[in-house]
């Protein structure tokens, strides 16, 4: 098989997988998608994402019918490979980059703990630090005062429950995580570290409760779909009835976190041009939309910035957007006239729209700044076939063709001359 076959049955399996997966058929769609046996860098990248969703699918799906074992086998397949969060732009900008945290040092977090004596974050970061450097009881001191000075906050009570649980003193650590539940029912990370204390405590009727309201809190996060799978499996396995209500699952991966990718987005534009080189399929309107809403983060605090603009107008292109998409292209030549692939965006847009002078004025702008491209010079050929600029388009298909002797759509243009 000639590798431009390899390459189109790779995207025919690609998009059929996907079209199961929006059809709910999710166990059709995962076996589509281990045919992809090497598939291009992104295509398999965003292959594996939904098949993520897809065992994430079935596990909520065991769980609504008290298969709790094979609820739990799916989750685990789900976070091995997208990890905990089925959200798409945290996928996404995992995706361009990894990131290493390091800690600060006590030294530097009490300088901090001094300025800042009402922050919370600050003394939940100082009681780290020291439990860090071996000072476990002035960690501990730490946050004591902090709940006295600053009032019951959720995450002073867990970081004293996590300190408890890490020193295996379970039922400590479980009366902190209850505080901090009890301090904010809204603190998905408090029922969460609730949920794992009544379990270390044998309570699996408790444990299952917790790991439930954590789950209702936050939807997304496949680590709490598969500790409600155990705790609920555990329960089963002992003889005690429960019953798992779960909420409604999201077909479409949020854009809440898109801070992140919009960051990413701002410095590298070859990310952007990745998806755009994808095949079409059923969840362009997911992932796209998804990069709108990065790219529209970027652009508030860099409106000015031409490449941005360009990439939000390919983007709207491939969700069908034509007007919103001429509009940052205008913005994009309007900041920077001489932006070459901003003019050639702009002239297509045009030509789509009937406007041929204005396509074949940026077409020239374009090439005038750089663009002698093959495929810029046939459109300007053909462009000027369409108004009857018969010798002007000749120069302009030689050229092309003089770029690209093999170019198939430009010999047409050029045969069509002679009729």
């Amino acid at each position: 098989m000639f590798p431009e076959e390899r390459a189109a049955q790779q995207d025919d399996h690609y998009r059929r997988g996907l079209e199961l997966y929006r059809a709910r058929r999710y166990a059709e769609a995962l076996a589509e998608f281990e045919q992809l046996t090497n598939p291009a860098p992104l295509t398999g990248q965003m292959a594996v994402f939904y098949r993520g969703l897809s065992h994430r699918a079935i596990g909520l799906g065991a769980l609504r019918d008290g298969k709790f074992g094979l609820a739990e086998q799916h989750m685990r397949a789900a976070m091995g490979l997208i990890g905990r969060q089925a959200d798409l732009s945290v996928f996404l900008a995992a995706l361009y980059a990894k990131t290493n945290r390091h800690d600060r040092c006590a030294a530097q977090m009490e300088q901090a703990a001094e300025a800042r004596p009402d922050s919370v974050a600050v003394c939940r970061d100082l009681a780290g630090a020291l439990w860090r450097s071996g000072r476990r009881a002035e960690a501990y001191m730490t946050l004591t005062a902090g709940i006295r000075r600053l009032g019951r906050d959720a995450r002073l009570h867990s970081q004293t429950g996590l300190f408890h649980a890490s020193e295996e003193r379970f039922e400590e650590a479980r009366r902190c995580f209850a505080a901090a539940a009890e301090a904010d029912c809204t603190s998905a990370d408090a029922w969460y570290y609730l949920g794992l204390a009544d379990a270390a405590a044998g309570d699996v009727r408790a444990a299952v409760r917790s790991f439930q309201r954590a789950f209702e809190l936050r939807s997304d996060d496949l680590m709490l779909a598969y500790q409600l799978s155990l705790a609920a499996r555990a329960a089963q396995e002992a003889g005690v009835p429960v019953h798992v209500h779960l909420p409604e699952p999201r077909t479409v991966p949020g854009v809440s976190r898109a801070g992140d990718l919009a960051r990413f987005i701002t410095t590298d534009g070859d990310f952007i041009e990745a998806f755009l080189d994808l095949p079409e399929s059923e969840v362009d309107p997911e992932v796209f939309q998804t990069l709108l809403a990065a790219l529209k983060t970027a652009l508030a605090e860099h409106p000015d910035y031409a490449d941005l603009r360009l990439h939000c107008c390919r983007v709207l292109r491939r969700l069908g957007r034509p007007e919103e998409a001429a509009e940052h292209a205008e913005r994009a030549v309007r900041i920077n006239g001489r932006y070459a692939a901003a003019l050639v965006e702009l002239a297509q847009l045009y030509s789509q729209r009937g406007r041929m002078t204005e396509a074949i004025e940026c077409l020239m702008r374009a090439i005038e700044n750089g663009a002698d491209w093959p495929d810029v010079h046939c459109l300007a050929g053909e462009l000027m076939l369409r108004c009857d600029r018969r010798e002007q388009a000749r120069q302009h298909l030689e050229r092309a063709l003089q770029l690209k002797a093999d170019y198939a759509r430009a010999a047409k243009a050029y045969a069509s001359l002679a009729a």
